[in-house]
């Protein structure tokens, strides 16, 4: 009598190519069945089966921006980053405690994932399946809604800027913004002890790297305020969510001349206190000042004003800008992006216009900066 057939007496190159399709897990659990299967998931000198699963499963980061615009050959160990985002995976998903080295290993692991995303076409929206796999991930966990250690706040800021405003449903879209979070985010946002030569006036680190704690609050402050706004915003409200993260997701971006997509209408956001109320805020003793958060919560007169601008832009040579002061930080420069410069224009519903200009460079830290001066009447802000 012949042995029976099994799926092995099938070449290993079509086993292979089979499980491609499969989830990894499930590849995982078949390679722990028998020898044989063992031998053909982890036995193959080649990454061939590793790489299309993270094809398969996730992007395909040799498409990606950082590595189609990068002057260094990507060096990629398949094998190992598809184990690592299965165990990043594996710990944020564990109900039991997890300990700061998991927790950094997963942060980095899935802000990796975003910066391996395909950039968007132009031509048909294809969503990323890397950023649609971490954005179910994110909604089971927790790991965002609890609070980190003191040396990991700056990874769980980043992941929230990035994923956060975009976790509730559609008729609760801002409801998880407490009014706690709210008013930590105001204290932080108009406290002006955070803003100096040190930081060059925004949210930056001392080494010059972004800090996502400052632009979670910023974040927080301005979501929140849209949420108060009347129902007819909602549709000029930005996108959200990791989908709005990703290289080219803003329409109609132009040639390589303009790297970061500068030429265009934009919509910008801007929320402000009455200056009077800023200066009373930090410098008073009222409420139990300076810089209570009581001036926020039990503060009946406290308002605070929302505006939406339309702002056109137009690349041009730097010696065409007039106002802007747009000396170049020697320390951060990019010879894949150069600077860009830019002239335009500025105006609020109620019709009032103001110059824009200034400059967009890329940072050390791979985060795009603008840096730009309005000038209304002949006055510089």
């Amino acid at each position: 009598m012949s042995s029976p057939a099994t799926l092995f007496v099938i070449p290993p190159e079509i086993i292979q190519h089979i499980l491609a399709f499969c989830h990894p897990l499930d590849v995982s659990a078949l390679s722990r069945t028998c020898r044989a299967a063992y031998d053909v998931v982890y036995s193959p000198n080649d990454q061939y089966l590793w790489r299309e699963l993270i094809i398969h499963h996730f992007d395909d980061p040799r498409k990606s921006l950082r590595c189609t615009t990068s002057s260094i050959p990507l060096r990629y160990d398949w094998k190992m980053e598809l184990q690592r985002r299965m165990m990043s995976s594996s710990i944020v998903l564990n109900a039991r405690g997890i300990s700061d080295d998991q927790l950094r290993f997963a942060l980095e692991t899935f802000i990796s994932i975003i910066d391996d995303a395909s950039p968007m076409s132009q031509i048909q929206a294809v969503p990323s399946n890397g950023l649609r796999w971490l954005a179910c991930l994110l909604h089971q966990s927790q790991i965002l809604y609890r609070q980190p250690p003191q040396e990991l706040k700056q990874l769980v800021a980043r992941l929230s800027v990035y994923f956060l405003f975009s976790d509730a449903d559609e008729d609760e879209e801002y409801a998880f913004i407490s009014p706690g979070q709210r008013t930590e985010s105001r204290c932080f946002a108009y406290d002006l002890r955070n803003y100096n030569m040190g930081n060059d006036w925004g949210p930056y680190l001392r080494d010059g790297s972004v800090n996502w704690l400052h632009v979670q609050h910023l974040m927080t402050v301005i979501w929140a305020n849209l949420a108060d706004l009347p129902e007819r915003w909602k549709n000029v409200r930005p996108s959200v969510g990791l989908e709005a993260t990703r290289a080219f997701s803003a329409p109609d971006i132009a040639s390589q001349r303009d790297w970061a997509g500068v030429e265009g209408t934009w919509r910008r956001y801007v929320c402000f206190m009455d200056y009077r109320d800023l200066f009373s805020f930090n410098f008073s003793n009222v409420f139990r000042g300076p810089r209570n958060k009581a001036y926020f919560t039990e503060n009946v007169r406290f308002r605070e004003a929302t505006r939406l601008l339309e702002v056109k832009l137009k690349v041009v040579a730097r010696d065409k800008l007039k106002f802007s002061n747009t000396d170049d930080d020697p320390a951060i420069r990019n010879p894949l992006y150069p600077s860009l410069y830019f002239h335009g224009t500025s105006r609020g519903v109620d019709g009032n216009g103001s110059v824009i200009e200034g400059m967009v460079k890329m940072g050390n830290d791979g985060a795009v900066r603008y840096k730009f001066v309005s000038c209304l009447k002949g006055f510089h802000t």
